[in-house]
């Protein structure tokens, strides 16, 4: 490995990560047979602690960017399917509470974790110097990203920006799938 790199070495590494990043996405889809919007919830109940405020379908939808009735069909299918369990909310039955149901050796949560797990084991070669100024790097690249897309979004007039869209795209394909 050399010790220096490039602007050049550095956007071919994102775009690397990128594209294996779009292989596993592709590969967890497939194999669960689940649509984006569903891997995308059952990520975030995973990543949850026990001391996490209870995830309720409100908070889901928020995440989203979709209706509460697509939400309610998204944790239908996944209750369905035996991944996740509606609780009681604490202290408010009138509310419900989402849990994921995944047991510790199945290989879908295995296939859920792949780029956390990749992510951590990476992160953990690193001192914590080194680690604050990768987080940085990384959070830079998705604010920049996130005012491009907002700026192109504004140019071609629409005002909720191009995260709208690709929030509906998700959803249409999280209930075909």
């Amino acid at each position: 490995m050399r010790s220096t790199a490039t602007a050049d070495d550095v956007v071919k590494a994102l775009n690397d990560l990128t594209d294996s990043g779009v292989a596993s996405e592709r590969v967890a889809l497939s194999t669960l047979g689940i649509g984006p919007n569903d891997a995308k919830v059952l990520r975030f109940l995973l990543q949850r602690l026990p001391d996490d405020e209870p995830v309720t379908p409100r908070m889901l939808a928020a995440m989203l960017g979709i209706s509460s009735a697509a939400t309610t069909a998204l944790i239908d299918r996944l209750a369905e399917a035996g991944w996740v369990e509606r609780e009681p909310y604490p202290g408010d039955r009138r509310s419900i509470v989402v849990r994921e149901t995944i047991a510790d050796s199945s290989p879908a949560r295995r296939i859920l974790s792949v780029r956390r797990a990749s992510a951590s084991a990476a992160a953990a070669k690193l001192g914590p110097v080194e680690r604050r100024i990768v987080a940085d790097f990384l959070d830079d690249i998705a604010r920049g990203e996130r005012a491009d897309i907002d700026d192109l979004a504004a140019e071609d007039g629409d005002d909720d920006g191009m995260a709208a869209d690709d929030g509906a795209a998700d959803d249409e394909a999280s209930r075909t799938a």
